[in-house]
């Protein structure tokens, strides 16, 4: 199965072209009635930006993109140092809307799995890229987070593989899985006072983060406990940690 995965994943890189990023972007008012209309109204008061995403985002990404700008106004610290931000793992952009608009800034977006094609032939990279060119000073990198130098003074990392089964089940071979050397990674490029948002989903893979954190944080993160939001999309339970390198 391994020598099939890695076969896989070394085609869709080494073909990495692409049919165009096609979308049928839509209104806010189009989900109004399917999203919650408190915490709604709050980020609409909150986020006047909201109202350039019409021109972006398709359903979906309206709801991501929501999601991560309600996570984000809970559990970043409202100072932050200046400098880049960066998401690790981003898919195919989706939710950059609601980094940029949580946090206006520039932001690096860095997916390793990029060039996973849709049934249009179209790849995770050109979508990344058509979103990024929205926003000034935004970048899609397809690339692994190993590969980009930072310094960031802030980094989201939504879902990170912390053991194999999520690896194999999106077809990613296991040589790419290193959950420390990335964590040691990303960490060691935080600037001071900079910090770290992690997001996993489920009890286990919660607990499998804290080990991690233990190991290359130690005295820098705090736990969130369970990440709540009546705006997500997901139905599994989300657990948050924050790591703030000292300034």
């Amino acid at each position: 199965m391994q020598a099939l995965t890695r076969m896989a994943f070394w085609v869709r890189n080494a073909v990495p072209l692409s049919a165009p990023a096609w979308k049928a972007p839509v209104s806010l008012d189009t989900l109004r009635p399917q999203l919650d209309p408190m915490r709604l109204a709050l980020l609409e008061r909150r986020y006047p930006a909201l109202s350039n995403w019409s021109a972006h985002c398709s359903a979906q990404d309206w709801r991501e993109s929501l999601y991560v700008l309600d996570v984000l106004r809970q559990h970043i610290p409202a100072a932050l140092p200046s400098g880049r931000a960066l998401d690790v793992g981003s898919k195919n952009g989706a939710y950059l809307p609601g980094l940029v608009t949580a946090q206006p800034r520039g932001w690096d977006a860095c997916e390793l799995d990029a060039h996973r094609r849709y049934a249009w032939g179209a790849t995770r990279r050109v979508y990344g890229e058509r979103m990024a060119a929205a926003f000034p000073g935004c970048t899609f990198h397809a690339c692994d987070v190993r590969c980009l130098e930072g310094p960031w003074a802030l980094v989201t990392w939504f879902l990170p593989f912390v053991s194999t089964p999520p690896l194999d089940a999106w077809g990613i071979p296991r040589s790419h899985f290193a959950p420390d050397a990335l964590l040691s990674h990303v960490v060691s490029r935080l600037v001071p006072g900079g910090v770290l948002l992690i997001l996993n989903q489920g009890e286990r893979e919660a607990s499998l983060q804290q080990r991690l954190l233990e190991r290359h944080a130690p005295e820098w993160w705090r736990s969130l406990g369970r990440i709540d939001s009546p705006l997500s999309p997901f139905s599994r339970e989300r657990f948050g940690f924050l790591v703030t390198r000292p300034r």
